[in-house]
């Protein structure tokens, strides 16, 4: 840790924030071109332009909105900024009236590629147990660690030694938790599986690209194996691998002393279960024979679980003394065993897995929280509303997708409501806020797939937007992305490898209230407002440090943002915005409902109709007397009406502007 050799005052923090918080504040990696744009500001500003880079040349222009007055997370009045209509693809800025200007930043549709693929292989930049070669690390090669991969720690009762090489290091340190690798992998394995066609790729340059594999789940099958090291021959699985204290900030080959296994655990175990039968119906296309070794060893561990009348050990896992590593504290499993039965109902189809899921599924509720590692009873209730078992009872999967959307709407009135369009509100800013964030990104995207609601579409993105720069700290918390990022994260290989730039694709804990460091707590105090409580500082772990189980959701929502395709029919890089606009409807194509949006330079009366491809009227969806500005209404198509492509337009004075829309029931 690097120490701190002055106090600041509160008049200097004072100052430090106002003078460091007073931006326009965007998404850093960029826009894509057919998605919604939005930015955000906290200066007494009214209006905007978006300014090409190479030209100087003005290519739209807009009024801010104000959000919030005095909003809670952040003790500020913020302003946003809507750029949606334009998508013509460039380099630009926004320049407030105020003559105010934000960081250069793309449009296009390749603009979230860089942080997905940095992302994924920032897993990669995590392994133990192997040597990183330049051909694949470039500078950030390292030797081979921790080869001697473990010891039984004195609590199991058990001595000598168990192999178990390989895995991810956890976060800045180099311990391996089951429990935190539960959660990270089944991120990567459920991309996969619900989106294949967006995580396809296999050329991320790690030494299994090329091979015919996704990138994504020969990534995921590293980490797999490792597992199925940490199984004992009774079927339960050891909680983790560390050593009894957190080592010093060296790299990992220069990390010397005993590692050990740790006690065996049922919310380790039922974690496993869960990541090796999915990781079965992924990968059996692809290796079957290994495929099948993940669903026996799965199987065995459930058998072992089945037999355990309460968690184990007693009131969950707990350092034994002497240990100060991570405790990952939990003394309940019954969401992991929850869990642990969709997913084997799921990759079986056997009567006791899906009986004990029915029978337990609403114990504790339907979606009533976000997924985390200390509660993954989301992912429980995920696996089994998108089951493809024809056992399945219909009753239960309508019942957990009008939770979904339900717990959606809920998030998504945050999102509407607080100042940067963040999901969280005061009080959930806690160790990995960040992570939480993106975990609702993914619940967004879910419900998004089921009810094909734009709203949670866009709700998702501006998730992103927030972790990429659209934040109080005006930073991207991804290292390598972006004009702004974390130089000094709390991550042992970044600080010790020399190298000024630290590994990319990390993505930081985040804002954290309740100062959980001495860092912050040097920095903050109870009246700072949540959303400000982060610093880049080594020394702040808690929340500067990075951890794969904040990394996977990044992966899951970069990726499927990166690879979302929404069709346009028209071509608009010669948009223009000092007249009428009609913007293609989002999205498109659409099975209910789709959003329209459209822009007009003067107060005038408008109508917007549908017609058919033959020409004739089918409804006028709107007539009214509009002001000047951008407009949007939600259309929902008529039932009756087959799939197909229709038109819709705008009409003002003696002119219209027709767009197409493409029906798919």
């Amino acid at each position: 840790m690097k120490p701190l050799t002055f106090r600041i005052s509160l008049f200097t923090v004072l100052f430090f924030c106002i003078k460091i918080y007073s931006q326009v504040f965007i998404n850093q990696a960029g826009y894509k071109t057919d998605l919604p744009k939005i930015f955000y500001t906290n200066l007494t500003a009214n209006s905007f332009e978006v300014v090409e880079v190479e030209t100087g040349n003005t290519f739209f222009n807009g009024n801010l909105q104000l959000v919030n007055s005095n909003d809670p997370a952040t003790g500020m009045a913020i302003r946003k900024g809507d750029f949606t209509l334009l998508n013509r693809n460039g380099n630009y800025f926004i320049k407030l009236n105020t003559n105010d200007t934000s960081y250069h930043f793309p449009i296009n549709q390749n603009v979230f590629d860089e942080i997905y693929r940095k992302s994924l292989k920032a897993f990669y930049f995590q392994r133990c147990g192997s040597q990183l070669l330049f051909t694949h690390a470039g500078q950030y090669q390292r030797n081979i660690c921790h080869t001697g991969d473990a010891f039984f720690h004195s609590s199991t009762g058990q001595s000598g030694f168990k192999f178990s090489r390989g895995g991810w290091h956890d976060a800045g340190d180099y311990g391996k938790y089951i429990v935190n690798a539960g959660i990270s992998t089944a991120t990567l394995l459920m991309a996969y599986e619900y989106f294949p066609s967006l995580f396809g790729n296999d050329n991320l340059n790690i030494p299994e690209s090329g091979n015919g594999t996704p990138d994504i789940l020969d990534e995921a099958k590293y980490e797999v194996q490792w597992f199925l090291t940490m199984q004992d021959s009774d079927g339960a699985v050891y909680f983790k691998i560390t050593k009894e204290q957190f080592e010093p900030f060296v790299m990992p080959s220069q990390d010397s002393g005993m590692r050990y296994l740790y006690q065996k655990s049922s919310t380790a175990t039922a974690d496993f279960i869960a990541v090796l039968a999915r990781f079965y119906r992924v990968y059996k296309n692809y290796d079957a024979v290994f495929a099948n070794t993940c669903l026996t060893a799965a199987i065995n561990a459930w058998n072992w679980l089945s037999n355990q009348a309460t968690i184990v050990p007693p009131g969950g896992f707990h350092n034994p003394p002497g240990t100060s590593t991570g405790e990952y504290g939990d003394n309940n499993d019954s969401d992991e065993r929850l869990w642990a039965a969709a997913e084997l109902f799921e990759s079986t189809g056997e009567q006791s897995y899906k009986e004990y899921y029915e029978f337990n599924y609403n114990t504790s509720g339907l979606f009533n929280s976000t997924m985390g590692w200390q509660n993954v009873k989301s992912l429980a209730h995920i696996t089994y509303l998108f089951s493809s078992q024809p056992d399945a009872l219909p009753a239960i999967k309508s019942e957990l997708q009008t939770s979904l959307n339900s717990y959606c709407l809920t998030l998504l009135n945050r999102v509407n409501t607080n100042g940067f369009g963040v999901s969280i509100n005061p009080g959930e800013y806690s160790w990995g806020s960040n992570s939480q964030v993106l975990n609702n990104a993914l619940l967004f995207i879910l419900a998004y797939a089921k009810n094909n609601d734009s709203d949670f579409l866009t709700a998702a993105l501006r998730q992103l937007d927030y972790v990429v720069g659209s934040n109080a700290h005006n930073i991207s918390f991804v290292t390598g992305i972006g004009k702004k990022y974390p130089l000094h994260p709390h991550h042992r290989p970044s600080e010790a490898d020399g190298i000024t730039e630290p590994v990319p694709g990390l993505i930081a804990g985040g804002p954290n209230q309740y100062l959980n460091d001495p860092v912050l707590q040097q920095h903050f105090n109870q009246n700072t407002p949540p959303a400000l409580c982060y610093i880049d500082d080594v020394g702040s772990y808690a929340s500067n440090e990075i951890a794969i189980n904040w990394n996977a959701p990044l992966v899951f929502v970069s990726g499927y943002f990166n690879s979302l395709s929404t069709t346009s029919v028209e071509n608009h890089d010669n948009f223009s915005p000092q007249g009428f606009y009609l913007e293609q409807n989002f999205p498109n194509p659409f099975n209910s409902s789709t959003r329209i949006n459209w822009y007009s330079p003067v107060n005038s009366w408008l109508k917007i109709q549908l017609f058919d491809s033959l020409g004739r009227e089918l409804k006028t969806i709107t007539e009214n007397y509009f002001s000047a500005g951008f407009h949007s209404l939600l259309f929902t198509i008529d039932d009756e009406l087959p799939s197909g492509v229709y038109c819709y337009r705008l009409s003002f004075s003696n002119s219209f502007i027709a767009r197409k829309m493409i029906y798919l029931k």
